[in-house]
């Protein structure tokens, strides 16, 4: 991870200000339809943008595109999630500092899909705006993002959008600067405005509250991963199944452990909480 010296000015950094629109409220049982970045720097007029949509591979319900307005028909010859992600990824660069409005949410789907796709997860650095909105616009009746842009003025536009988010977010995180007399690193990271990308901090925990049985059946699992080879697992969710998978990565999401595999049977990927996994057979083909 790249370090920066806390005296250093706000100004010599690469900013990115992102966000996603999905399926759903859940980064492991939902899917990402959009994802969007503006690269930027404060005082500078000039600025680069990445969006694109993403073919969640599933139904697009109704309810949610009556939020963002994106349809199965607007997906259509979209990327897939996996080639998205490690774009965006690849385009932030390295050495950037990510920022999103409650930024644990995007985060958690990036890094969800990170992991689908067998990608490292990014060290980059992460400024939370709506973190920094509750910490000192104290007076407003909440902190969501169009509330925030309506209370300093700033330019208007869609909402729900991926792109038109990730420039509020932009407009907004340069506005607290001034406002505020945020000049260094360290005015953002001594107030906690600042995370890490990678730092899960649910992780430990998880594996550390797992019981001996479940342990052994991960480690069987990390196994069938490495050898790129296929499985029959017991399941027991809404109802007993042996599903024939190919497991593809083991996700760490909200204190849970997931499978995502591709199922033999429904000749899709499937998602699969590890604690109702009970036995595994590994098999050929």
């Amino acid at each position: 991870m790249v370090q920066f010296d806390n005296d250093t000015c706000l100004s010599e950094f690469d900013f990115v200000a992102f966000d996603v629109e999905t399926t759903g409220l859940s980064p492991v049982a939902n899917r990402l339809v959009e994802l969007s970045g503006v690269k930027f720097r404060r005082g500078s007029e000039t600025f680069e943008t990445f969006s694109t949509l993403i073919d969640p591979e599933v139904p697009i319900p109704s309810v949610v595109t009556g939020i963002h307005g994106i349809t199965d028909d607007m997906v259509q010859g979209a990327p897939t999630a996996k080639d998205a992600v490690n774009k965006f990824v690849e385009w932030s660069g390295c050495d950037s500092v990510m920022m999103a409005h409650n930024a644990p949410f995007d985060v958690e789907f990036l890094r969800v899909n990170l992991a689908r796709a067998g990608a490292a997860c990014p060290a980059n650095f992460v400024v939370d705006t709506l973190t920094i909105s509750r910490e000192f616009l104290r007076e407003t009746k909440n902190h969501q993002l169009k509330t925030v842009v309506e209370h300093f003025s700033l330019p208007q536009g869609d909402y729900h959008r991926a792109l038109s988010d990730s420039f509020h977010v932009k407009n907004v995180f340069l506005r607290l600067l001034q406002d505020y007399q945020l000049n260094k690193w360290n005015d953002l990271t001594i107030n906690g405005f600042v995370s890490k990308f990678d730092y899960d901090h649910h992780a430990e925990s998880t594996m550390n509250s797992l019981p001996e049985q479940t342990m052994l059946i991960v480690e069987a699992i990390r196994g069938v991963i490495e050898r790129s080879a296929s499985m029959v697992m017991e399941y027991q969710g809404s109802f007993k199944s042996t599903p024939n998978v190919q497991p593809t990565a083991l996700i760490h999401s909200r204190g849970n452990l997931y499978l995502s595999a591709f199922c033999r049977r429904a000749q899709a990927e499937r998602t699969f909480r590890v604690d109702k996994i009970s036995k595994i057979k590994s098999v050929s083909g």
